[in-house]
C-alpha cells in the first residue's frame, strides 16, 4: 500500500528532466534582452511555460484522485458538448506519383481536418451544408465538422495567408480524433489566440474512408511528411508545430528523428505517448485492469478499425479474409494479439514484439533535433511510467515534465478542464512571439554516431 501513496490524492508536482546543457534557441529582435540573442530551452520554459517548471503544481478534481480514475472519467462523462469546435475536413489524395517522393508512402487517400469558424448561421444551414457536401458511400461525419469543397479550401487558405500566425498539426492517439474532447480542448485553447489548427487522421479513422489497403502503424510518418512539405511551401513564413497524444505522439517522434537536422517544424509536443511500445505492452497486461478494462476498450477500437474498412481491406484476402476475421477477433484478449496478427505484418515484421521494438521512439531518440515537450504522469495506467529519463538528459532538444498525478491522456483539473490544453497553448504562444523561426537552434554539434554492430542493428 506504500508504494501506491505517492500516486494518490489531487495534489500533483510536476519533475522536469533536461540535459545539462540544453539547446540555445534563436530569439526575435525584439525578445532578445541584456545584449544576448539566445535562450535555453529550459530557460525558456521557465520564463514563459512555468506550468511545467521543475516543481511547478497544479491541483486535480478531487475525486479522480489516481491515474485510473483520471484516466476512466473522459470516456464516461458526457463532454459531448464540450469544446464546441467546428472543422472543415479535406481529403488528401496520394497517387503514385506522389508515393513516390516518399520512401513508405503507401498510395490512396487521408483526411485533415482544419479548425474554422462555422460559416453557417444556424444548426439548420449547417446540415443542410454538410449532406450537399458529404461525398457519396462515405461515413457520416462527426458532429461539427463537415467536407469543405475545393473553393472552400482555396478560401480558407488564403485566409490563413494574411497573417504570420504558426500552424499547429495535431495527431491524435489510437483511432482518436476530433471525437475525442482532449483534441477539441487543444484545438480551442489555439483557436483563441488566432492559431491555424489541424488535425491529421490516420488512415482509417475518425470517420475516414480507405480506398486502398492500407492502414497505420507507428512507423508510417510519410502522411504527416506530405503535409508538412505542403504546408511550408504554401506558408513558408508561419512556423509549423507539432501536437501528438498518446500514439500521435509516437508518429510525431520517430517523424522527427527521421528528419533529424533537415527538420522545418519549429517545436513538438508529446503528451502520455509511450517511448517504449514493448514495455508499454507489458505494463498494460501486468495489472487487472489493464487486462480487464484497457485492453478490451483497446481492442474494440482496433476491431471496428477493421470491420469499418473490411471492404477495402479485403482487396489483399491473405491478410484480410471477413468470415476469418469475425472468427480470430473474439480470440484476440490484448493489443499484442491484434498487432501480431495485423499490424505487425502490414508495417513489414514478423510479429508484433519485432513491430513493437523497431517503432518505439526510444530505438531512435537522439537522432530527434528539434525541440520537444514530453508530457507524461507517473501514474498512467495505460504505457509504461519507465519514461526514458536517461536518454532525455543526453539529448539537448528535449524537455521532459513528468507530473506526479494525471493519468492517461487526462489530467483533469479541479475545474474540469484539460491541465494541458493551456500548456500546449502557451508553449507555442511563447515560441511564436519570441524564438525565431528562420533560425536553426545551436546545439553546440550535438550528434550520436552508432559505432558498433551496425551489421546487428542499424539505428545511427
Amino acid at each position: 500500500m506504500a508504494s501506491l501513496l505517492p500516486n494518490w490524492g489531487f495534489h500533483s508536482t510536476v519533475h522536469a528532466t533536461y540535459a545539462p546543457r540544453q539547446v540555445d534557441l534563436p530569439l526575435k529582435g525584439a525578445a532578445s534582452q541584456d545584449g544576448t540573442a539566445k535562450i535555453s530551452l529550459s530557460k525558456f520554459v521557465k520564463n514563459f511555460v512555468p506550468a511545467i517548471a521543475d516543481n511547478s503544481k497544479f491541483t486535480l478534481k478531487p475525486y479522480l484522485f489516481n491515474g485510473v480514475l483520471q484516466t476512466l472519467y473522459v470516456p464516461y462523462h458526457d463532454l459531448s458538448k464540450e469544446y464546441a469546435v467546428y472543422y472543415a475536413r479535406d481529403i488528401v489524395d496520394v497517387t503514385e506519383e506522389d508515393a513516390k517522393q516518399f520512401k513508405n508512402m503507401p498510395t490512396g487517400q487521408f483526411t485533415v481536418d482544419y479548425v474554422v469558424e462555422p460559416k453557417e448561421k444556424t444548426p439548420e444551414e449547417f446540415k443542410k451544408r454538410y449532406a450537399e457536401t458529404l461525398p457519396e458511400g462515405y461515413p457520416r461525419l462527426h458532429p461539427r465538422c463537415r467536407y469543405y469543397t475545393k473553393e472552400e479550401m482555396a478560401e480558407l487558405y488564403k485566409a490563413w495567408d494574411s497573417d504570420d500566425k504558426p500552424i499547429i498539426i495535431i495527431s491524435p492517439g489510437l483511432a482518436g480524433g476530433i471525437n475525442e474532447p482532449q483534441i477539441r480542448a487543444v484545438c480551442e485553447a489555439l483557436f483563441k489566440k488566432g492559431f491555424k489548427i489541424l488535425v491529421l487522421n490516420s488512415r482509417g479513422c475518425c470517420r475516414s474512408k480507405t480506398v486502398t489497403p492500407h492502414l497505420f502503424s507507428g512507423l508510417h510518418t510519410d502522411d504527416m511528411r506530405m503535409l508538412i512539405r505542403f504546408l511550408h511551401r504554401k506558408f513558408p513564413q508561419k512556423q509549423i508545430h507539432l501536437a501528438g497524444f498518446s500514439f500521435g505522439g509516437v508518429i510525431i517522434a520517430n517523424y522527427l528523428a527521421q528528419e533529424a537536422e533537415n527538420s522545418i517544424v519549429s517545436s513538438a509536443i508529446s503528451v502520455s505517448s509511450p517511448w517504449n511500445l514493448l514495455n508499454s505492452c507489458g505494463a498494460l497486461n501486468s495489472t487487472w485492469v489493464g487486462r480487464h478494462v484497457f485492453q478490451p476498450s483497446i481492442l474494440f477500437f482496433l476491431n471496428n478499425l477493421i470491420k469499418n474498412n473490411m471492404a477495402t481491406l479485403k482487396q489483399v484476402p491473405e491478410l484480410f479474409d471477413e468470415e476469418e476475421f469475425h472468427r480470430i477477433k473474439k480470440t484476440f484478449k490484448t493489443t499484442e494479439d491484434f498487432d501480431n496478427r495485423y499490424t505487425a505484418i502490414l508495417a513489414g515484421f514478423p510479429s508484433g514484439a519485432t513491430y513493437y521494438m523497431a517503432s518505439s521512439p526510444l530505438m531512435r531518440i537522439f537522432k530527434i533535433k528539434t525541440p520537444m515537450l514530453i508530457i507524461n504522469s507517473k501514474d498512467d495506467p495505460i504505457i509504461s511510467t519507465d519514461y526514458p529519463y536517461h536518454e532525455v538528459e543526453k539529448n539537448p532538444y528535449l524537455y521532459m515534465a513528468t507530473s506526479d498525478l494525471g493519468g492517461h491522456y487526462s489530467f483533469v483539473d479541479s475545474k474540469g478542464k484539460f491541465w494541458y490544453a493551456d500548456v500546449v497553448r502557451d508553449f507555442v504562444d511563447a515560441f511564436y512571439k519570441n524564438i525565431d523561426g528562420d533560425k536553426r537552434p545551436d546545439d553546440f554539434g550535438f550528434n550520436v554516431h552508432q559505432r558498433y554492430f551496425k551489421d546487428t542493428i542499424d539505428l545511427y
